[in-house]
């Protein structure tokens, strides 16, 4: 079982990395306008910095685009794997109730105990110390109810019930499993550090074809500054949903929990 091992600068607090990311573009800024202030170069040349800048916009338009499509395809995937643990979950508690007693409530017991695992460590992701224990405990209660349920198999090879049951299970635990590498798969930090160095080269280029015409234009860098910095933040809050502001609904499981807690039996 693998661990957790802490990202370099994705290790930090989202608003942090914001935050550093924002006193970067503006550094970036006042530099480049700076140098345009004590450039010497021809008309010529001068002509022809806003085109460079208006390349370098255009290639950091399409990383942008380009990364924000990887971080919404992976908040998708374990949107959606959250819902498919719970109705997995769920197909396996009902159709434990086809076994016979007393091995059906023991089973169902133990499902209960593993979806509520499931919820804390969901609820609890920020926490590495939770997630490795309840991956633990996870572990337990898997192999305790598949082990009790190979043994309700040898005592009858051509139960019908039971058959079904070892199928949801599996099912269940594959999706339990796609929704850690979920966790963990990330879009790639070289990605990321690309398309903030591009952001950095563009706005140092904006601002020194400012400075060369000794003009700020403070409102137009703001604004540029402003929405590179928040569509950043945006990919990576899409890519971390268990840290950011955006999150990942685990209501499916909730409703589970819930449900399994007042059986209808």
């Amino acid at each position: 079982m693998g661990r957790i091992t802490p990202d370099s600068f994705f290790g930090l607090p989202e608003w942090l990395m914001t935050t550093l990311f924002l006193i970067a573009m503006a550094a970036s800024c006042e530099i480049g306008f700076k140098l345009g202030l004590r450039s010497r170069v021809e008309d010529k040349t001068k002509a022809l910095v806003p085109m460079v800048a208006a390349s370098i916009l255009g290639i950091m338009g399409l990383l942008l685009g380009f990364t924000m499509s990887m971080s919404v395809s992976r908040f998708d995937t374990r949107r959606r794997l959250v819902l498919e643990e719970a109705s997995a979950i769920k197909t396996a508690y009902l159709r434990m109730q086809a076994l016979p007693e007393p091995e059906s409530l023991e089973l169902e017991n133990l499902l209960r105990q593993y979806a509520a695992s499931r919820l804390y460590v969901s609820l609890n992701a920020l926490n590495m110390r939770i997630i490795e224990q309840g991956r633990k405990e996870d572990a337990r209660l898997q192999n305790e109810i598949w082990s009790r349920t190979v043994v309700l198999a040898r005592k009858d090879p051509h139960s019908m019930p039971v058959a079904l049951l070892m199928e949801s299970l599996n099912n269940a635990y594959d999706v339990a499993g796609s929704r850690w590498i979920s966790f963990v798969a990330h879009v790639p930090e070289s990605v990321v550090y690309v398309n903030a160095v591009i952001g950095l080269i563009a706005v140092l280029l904006v601002t020194y074809d400012f400075g060369m015409t000794g003009h700020r234009h403070l409102l137009s860098t703001a604004m540029m500054v402003f929405s590179i910095s928040m569509v950043m933040s945006l990919i990576v809050g899409l890519d971390r949903p268990h840290s950011g502001v955006i999150r990942v609904s685990q209501q499916p499981l909730v409703e589970l929990q819930q449900e399994l807690a007042h059986p209808a039996h």
